[in-house]
């Protein structure tokens, strides 16, 4: 036994021997065994501990029961969430299918139902990964009014066949465009949304949204969201933001719900730098006020919204034809993945078998691999390993996409040093899937596309410059030919500074102008390999926008542009000379 374990036995020994009868022994001889047993017990901790604080041994012990308590909740949501993978795909199929109207309530109400279910357990994930430090902020920027509205139209979706009255009203000095976390602010907001949708029979809620400071780079904004639900009585709005606490006895039979909505909002904000607070009265109404500091972006991005079926009409043409292994041990799975490959005219192969994986691979000419990396006997992580240890060159290079049902940042780890390219959280929408999917094809098509150029000396398998087209274009004018040349390098190094800014903020509108504006250009001077470079980030900023993808061919056109320009001077050079 642990030293740990036989501490914690020990404790609830001490608990049992205060009352313990000592009829048999005298008041002397009872008084020494207690003091021998809490002397042995004080010499533990402090062999476990160290000479520490009662208080801080309390205090590591919770932390561990707390950590403990985190792991099984994110063990108990991943076992939740695969089998709920497979209800809402094929609930999904199902509704792409030709229903009659009962088959379509059926349906409906199956999705409704895994839409609930699959809210308490991202409940539970949230609430585990933030008691547990887990999920760093993020820090982009993202603009504000459309965040508000598009929580709105969420929001209104709550609704059902209540009659509740959804109003906002925004201060109109809030900035457009902010810098936070959008994800954590959406949330917080759909939460409180929830809770208050909850609560209202018929009504209103009202979201009201005040700066309190703003200045040239910063402001706070505060959200008040009122409800005129059941409200909450005094003595229990203490206990509001408890995990697991409603207030009332009976409000989860009423109402429903995990009691960990709140607790999670509550740990969000904190996370934020921002606090929150609750006013109730009664059969009134709840108002939750909670504030929050942002940055303000110095220009606002504006990014290209094109036609979402057109897109997807798109996607689903680069897929077509596609042979796509699938590792996943879950049968139901199994199933719901390789119907959906197959109605999207892909060739899939499903197995949870390694030794038969590595087959496949070897006789079949895979475009890419999904991998599980839950399975029971060859994990995703050590299956990724031994497709990128192959001898063969080509299966050493397959994309592999990892599924599951849960990704810890233990697991984005792992996945970078087992060289898996790309990842999918279990359930996950066909969209979802066949925008990875093509993405995954894309970079891989580029990669493909792009010249091996060899930096050394010798023979290099890229464009050889030739200008003897150009200055017949240019009527043998040497200095009209010297003028078109200037002119393409200050539009190279132009193209290449604009973009390293456009990267930077995610700016694919700027950035697909920038490099539709470079190509003509680049092939004018018949610098093919640059053009097809070029291409790539134009076609992935108008499609996938990429930003990973984006900043590789960024650095493959930084890599051969130099080689580019060595050579056209040389060309220059030789003419000159003739």
């Amino acid at each position: 036994m642990k030293s740990r374990d036989l501490l914690s036995q020990l404790s609830s020994l001490e608990s049992k021997l205060g009352d313990f009868s000592f009829e048999e022994l005298t008041s002397s001889e009872a008084s020494h065994l207690k003091k021998s047993f809490q002397a042995f017990k004080k010499d533990l901790e402090d062999r476990i501990w160290g000479e520490t604080p009662r208080a801080n041994q309390d205090e590591k012990i919770r932390i561990d029961t707390k950590a403990e308590v985190s792991k099984l909740i994110a063990n108990v949501s991943h076992e939740l969430r695969t089998p709920l993978n497979g209800i809402v795909g094929f609930a999904n199929l199902l509704r792409e299918s030709k229903l009659n109207e009962n088959q379509e309530e059926y349906v409906n109400a199956i999705q409704s139902a895994s839409t609930t279910l699959l809210d308490i357990i991202s409940e539970l994930l949230a609430y585990a990964r933030t008691t547990a430090d887990l999920g760093p902020n993020q820090n982009n920027e993202f603009n504000f009014r459309s965040l508000v509205k598009d929580v709105l139209y969420l929001a209104s979706g709550l609704l059902g066949d209540k009659s509740i009255k959804i109003e906002v009203d925004l201060e109109t000095a809030i900035p457009e465009v902010l810098i936070g976390d959008a994800a954590k602010l959406s949330q917080i907001l759909l939460n409180l949304y929830g809770n208050a949708v909850k609560f209202v029979e018929k009504g209103e809620i009202n979201l009201k949204i005040n700066c309190l400071n703003l200045d040239a780079k910063t402001t706070t904004l505060s959200f008040a969201l009122s409800d005129t639900g059941i409200g909450i009585a005094a003595d229990k709005l203490k206990n509001i933001f408890t995990p697991y606490r409603q207030a009332e006895s009976d409000t989860f039979a009423k109402y429903g719900g995990s009691g960990l909505g709140l607790s999670i909002v509550q740990q969000i904000v904190k996370d934020l730098n921002g606090d929150i607070s609750v006013q109730s009265e009664l059969g009134v109404g709840t108002t939750f006020t909670f504030n929050l500091p942002f940055k303000i972006a110095e220009k606002p991005t504006i990014i290209d919204k094109n036609n979402v079926d057109d897109i997807l009409l798109e996607h689903l043409e680069t897929v077509k034809g596609m042979h796509i292994l699938v590792f996943e041990d879950n049968e139901l799975n199994q199933r719901l993945i390789e119907q959906r490959l197959k109605k999207w005219e892909c060739k899939p192969q499903v197995t949870d078998n390694a030794i038969l994986g590595m087959n496949i691979l070897k006789n079949s000419a895979i475009d890419l691999v999904l991998m599980d990396l839950r399975m029971p006997d060859v994990d995703g992580f050590e299956m990724t390993r031994r497709i990128r240890a192959s001898a063969d060159k080509t299966i050493r290079k397959i994309p592999i996409i990892a599924l599951s049902a849960d990704f810890s940042m233990q697991d984005q780890k792992d996945c970078k040093s087992s060289g898996i390219n790309d990842f999918i959280l279990k359930p996950y929408s066909p969209d979802e899937l066949l925008l990875k999917i093509t993405s995954n094809k894309l970079k891989t098509k580029a990669t493909e596309e792009l010249p091996r150029i060899a930096k050394s000396t010798g023979k290099q398998q890229r464009d050889i410059v030739n200008l003897n087209p150009l200055l017949e274009e240019c009527m043998g004018d040497i200095e009209v030919l010297e003028e078109l040349i200037s002119l393409y390098h200050a539009n190279a190094l132009e193209f290449i500074g604009k973009s390293k800014l456009f990267i930077k903020n995610e700016d694919f509108e700027g950035l697909q102008f920038a490099s539709h504006k470079i190509k003509s250009g680049l092939a004018m001077l018949q610098t093919f390999n640059l053009n097809a470079i070029v291409e790539q980030i134009h076609k992935v900023c108008r499609t996938t926008k990429d930003i990973n993808h984006i900043e590789y061919l960024y650095h493959c056109f930084i890599d051969e542009y130099p080689l580019i320009e060595e050579q056209m001077t040389a060309a220059l050079k030789e003419i000159r000379s003739k």
